[in-house]
């Protein structure tokens, strides 16, 4: 191959040598003498357009030509393919080492592209850049309802090497990096702690890089395009308590569909988060010197799933919804989650729970009936309290949901509770 280039570039040499000598000794007393293949009666337009190639404008077809006799010839290339052009661009055989060939690059065929002779555009290419491109790759793929900012101005070079690249998709940078030459207001994302998978490998798992149907060149409206990766949600479609993000399929409101140094991707902590919606709970919060484990944790989903649920209120188990209640351990599953599922079953105890009177199990006494057992809600504000032991400051009582007020004191060995019209009752363990 070497010594073909070698013998190719002293054959060029030489015929241009031979060319000047014959334009100085030949007397000019014809056209075809003087112009070549150039004359009025052929090829008289082949160098009129903006952009020619250099042999053209030189006037050396014999570069890209062989010598040829007669009126009628065939145009023999001096050499095959990709050869003919790496006589003259040399620095570009390299490019066929690449992982990744445009197909008429591996196939040899430069003038799929390029105009050999003259063009009125750039690079003797063959037409509009886009519009070329589109001679292959069908246009109504690049032109839906919301397009790609390289798209939209034919610069299809903005991302894709139009020869050769290593990257898949001759792009010009790898795919996980090259959406960051232009929005580099994005590129910190990839400095947070939790990064969504698809923008670690490639942002077109989620985005469609030319044209799409849907907004932010989404491959498919929420939530389907995250149900494609997160098929185990698609079941709280059908529960009975719906998350209103959920129910109206807008997973981005809760969660930072790209990267966050919160945890599931938040966009904020957890709380915060819940509380941008849930403002009423958030005021109340604030307010609150004595604030429930999970709440202290910012944990909401402890208690509640942000999907949906099964479940009142969207809680992870169960628990009864009415004040008064027969007991079971099993409807208080979601208590019993942290606490201790024993702690109203013995009528007497010394170690099941705190409040006790000497032996006697308050707890038991009151939740533990078969008719009017009162829910641990009764007594407890289950997110926070101004009082100790998260009681609460008033009790629902009678149809009329009346208000009662509930006063705790603590002592170090039981407590004092006043509630409504009773007398205050103390209990000492």
């Amino acid at each position: 191959m070497r010594r073909f280039l070698e013998v190719f570039k002293v054959r060029i040499l030489l015929i241009v040598l031979v060319s000047l000598l014959i334009l100085v000794t030949i007397p000019t007393n014809t056209v075809a003498q003087d112009e070549g293949c150039v004359t009025a009666k052929c090829h008289a337009d082949i160098d009129t357009k903006e952009f020619v190639h250099g042999p053209v404008g030189a006037k050396i077809c014999v570069i890209c030509h062989n010598l040829v006799e007669g009126k009628k010839h065939k145009f023999e290339f001096a050499a095959e393919k990709e050869e003919l052009c790496f006589g003259c661009h040399e620095d570009s055989r390299d490019m066929m080492l690449n992982d990744h060939l445009h197909t008429p690059v591996a196939n040899g065929n430069c003038v799929g592209c390029h105009d050999p002779h003259q063009t009125d555009y750039r690079f003797s290419l063959k037409g509009n850049a886009a519009d070329l491109c589109y001679k292959c790759h069908k246009k109504e793929e690049f032109n839906k309802e919301f397009v790609h900012g390289p798209i939209g101005v034919g610069d299809c070079n903005a991302c894709h090497n139009p020869h050769a690249s290593g990257n898949s998709d001759q792009l010009i940078q790898p795919a996980e990096d090259i959406c960051f030459l232009c929005h580099k207001e994005q590129a910190g994302i990839m400095e947070k702690k939790h990064i969504h998978q698809p923008v670690e490998d490639d942002c077109t798992s989620c985005h469609n890089p030319h044209s799409n149907v849907a907004k932010f060149l989404l491959s498919s409206n929420e939530p389907e395009l995250c149900l494609d990766c997160h098929s185990d949600f698609e079941s709280f479609s059908t529960v009975e308590f719906k998350h209103q993000p959920v129910d109206q399929g807008n997973c981005s409101q809760c969660h930072n569909v790209h990267a966050s140094d919160n945890p599931r991707m938040f966009p904020k902590p957890q709380t915060e988060l819940c509380y941008s919606c849930h403002s009423e709970m958030g005021d109340f919060m604030a307010d609150q010197p004595n604030l429930h484990g999970p709440i202290k944790d910012d944990d909401c989903n402890a208690c509640h799933n942000p999907h949906g649920s099964g479940y009142f209120r969207m809680l992870v188990n169960d628990f009864p919804e009415q004040f008064y209640n027969s007991y079971s351990t099993d409807k208080y599953s979601i208590c019993f989650d942290c606490h201790n599922k024993d702690i109203a079953l013995d009528e007497k105890t010394t170690t099941l729970t705190g409040f006790r009177d000497g032996d006697i199990n308050m707890h038991y006494l009151h939740v533990n009936k078969k008719v009017k057992g009162r829910s641990c809600k009764a007594c407890h504000q289950v997110h926070a309290s101004s009082q100790e032991k998260h009681i609460r400051k008033s009790v629902p009582f009678g149809k009329m949901n009346w208000e009662l007020p509930i006063k705790y004191t603590k002592y170090e060995d039981g407590g004092n509770c006043v509630v409504g019209c009773h007398a205050p009752k103390d209990y000492h363990r």
